[in-house]
């Protein structure tokens, strides 16, 4: 009874002791992927607002890589409904501590209406402009992709990627793999499949091998992440984590999402839904392997060609390491992959 009381009058246990202790808890961030950071953010007001503020950090050292303050390239994203993808997305995803790669450039993804506005931006930055490649054609169709720019000023490379949607994101669910089926807005960090990327795992997407594109470019994007330690795996390896499936039809606001708001209330949308209403989306359905069958009113779905996805399921058709039913975000002709 004697040591009780005298706990409770002056000894401060050495969790909360640690918790008080802002340093601490910014070190201890650092070593969390965003999954870990969302949960400890949920536990109360005080340890939601450092995850924000850790968060809302990681991005802006991302812009500072690239423009003389890191906030500008958050005026950016929110300016022109744009958002980061590829290494740099996954990059903040996972720990800051711990992942011993750096993304080697920036890809801003755009909708076609603010695509000269967010170029005039970055140019105005110091950036010159050394390529302009139309994918247009009709061995594109299918990417909604319809220009890559690439930026550059010394050392510092960006890409931007219009697509040929009114989101920027449309883009984004056709990517070679899972592990790069991500995004960062000026508000929100989002993930397509949390469960297998935070684990460095991953699956590749097989719509070329229904569209009848090559895979070269793809391959060599395979073997880059293979270097950063994710491991491709199979469907039918995977089938205990929830939603990834190949054959399932997945929502961008399904429970499988990661989704965290990295700006303080009232500034940001509270729900998932109102996240994807900025960039112009009411709802999209994709399967892995899937084409763009809709779009109207500023808003697409992905509809997916279920009876050959499933010939090939039922057939026991799966992507590993080695086969090559892999897609390509930029095409036929080996642009730079995610």
């Amino acid at each position: 009874m004697h040591d009780t009381d005298h706990e409770s009058q002056g000894d401060m246990p050495a969790r909360t002791a640690f918790f008080n202790c802002t340093e601490l808890v910014l070190h201890m961030q650092s070593y969390c992927d965003v999954a870990d950071l969302q949960q400890f953010g949920a536990t109360s007001r005080r340890f939601s607002d450092l995850v924000r503020g850790y968060l809302q950090s990681r991005v802006v050292s991302v812009g500072a890589q690239y423009f003389t303050d890191g906030n500008i390239l958050m005026d950016i994203l929110r300016a022109c409904d744009a958002v980061v993808s590829g290494s740099t997305a996954l990059h903040v995803m996972l720990p800051k501590d711990g992942t011993a790669w750096s993304p080697r450039d920036l890809d801003i993804y755009v909708p076609q209406v603010t695509s000269q506005r967010l170029l005039q931006k970055v140019q105005s930055e110091g950036y010159g402009m050394v390529k302009d490649t139309d994918l247009n054609g009709e061995g594109y169709r299918n990417l909604k992709v319809s220009r890559v720019y690439v930026l550059t000023k010394g050392q510092q490379h960006i890409d931007v990627i219009v697509s040929s949607t009114s989101a920027a994101i449309s883009p984004i669910l056709q990517f070679h793999s899972t592990t790069v089926m991500n995004f960062v807005s000026a508000e929100t960090i989002f993930s397509c499949y949390p469960s297998l990327t935070l684990q460095h795992l991953s699956m590749m997407n097989p719509a070329y091998l229904y569209f009848g594109a090559t895979t070269a470019g793809v391959l060599e994007a395979a073997a880059k992440y293979k270097l950063r330690r994710f491991r491709y795996v199979r469907c039918k390896d995977v089938h205990d984590h929830k939603n990834v499936c190949k054959v399932r039809t997945r929502t961008l606001t399904d429970s499988a999402m990661l989704w965290i708001n990295i700006v303080s209330i009232p500034e940001a949308s509270h729900t998932c839904v109102d996240l994807f209403r900025q960039f112009g989306v009411l709802d999209v359905q994709w399967m892995l392997g899937e084409e763009v069958e809709d779009e109207s009113a500023g808003a697409f779905s992905w509809r997916p060609r279920l009876a050959k996805t499933m010939r090939h399921h039922e057939a026991g058709v799966n992507v590993s390491d080695n086969e090559s039913m892999e897609s390509s975000t930029y095409g036929q002709q080996r642009a730079k992959l995610p």
